[in-house]
């Protein structure tokens, strides 16, 4: 095209205004209140109790809510943060220091003790393994929903920050309705369910979350 002028008269006349993103802050505020409900609910049908806050070992597990939620929320920060042009999340040390707490926490608050109900503890396993992938999965939509909006520069980073918040929020979901104390088992299946929204989470947004 020879008439340059007239091409980029056509461009700004086709030029779309760009909406300005909320701050990080007020992302995480709006994400929190979404996954959290729908969470729950898509959970719901297997939400057998609530947690017996009374139980041997409650202090333990209810500082590791807490951290899951203060890990969970700092991981979405960070990925909304990374995902605009020209910005890099604040450092990820602090998280890297409690998310050892946390498990260490769970780590001191685990039976290591072999159990003659093992096929049950197996059972309890895949119960919160279900549990967290059907907490976590409408939490993976919205948070591809919420990245999608600044796309990213590195996507990979990007969609990893935000399956680790999405796995630590479902750890917290199951915080509210699981024993206190933990077997071995159970918890490595607590681990491979984190590990797994993390994998869904970035495979799914791969092609969702670039430039």
């Amino acid at each position: 095209m020879r008439n340059h002028d007239q091409f980029i008269d056509r461009l700004s006349a086709s030029a779309q205004p760009v909406k300005r993103l909320w701050p990080t802050t007020w992302r995480v505020i709006a994400w929190v209140a979404a996954v959290l409900p729908s969470g729950m609910l898509s959970s719901w049908a297997l939400h057998g109790r609530f947690t017996d806050w009374s139980q041997p070992g409650a202090l333990s597990a209810l500082v590791t809510l807490l951290l899951a939620f203060i890990i969970g929320s700092g991981a979405i920060a960070a990925a909304f943060t990374l995902s605009i042009a020209g910005r890099q999340p604040a450092s990820l040390k602090w998280s890297l220091w409690l998310s050892l707490a946390w498990l260490i926490l769970n780590l001191n608050n685990m039976s290591f003790t072999s159990s003659p109900a093992g096929s049950h503890q197996f059972g309890e396993g895949i119960h919160c393994y279900l549990f967290m992938l059907s907490a976590g999965l409408p939490m993976v939509v919205i948070s591809l929903i919420g990245l999608r909006r600044s796309r990213s520069l590195w996507p990979a980073k990007s969609l990893a920050l935000a399956g680790c918040g999405i796995a630590f929020m479902s750890s917290m979901l199951l915080s509210l309705c699981h024993d206190t104390h933990l077997h071995l088992l159970d918890f490595a299946m607590h681990l491979a369910a984190g590990v797994t929204l993390i994998v869904v989470t970035i495979l799914t947004g791969r092609r969702w979350i670039r430039l």
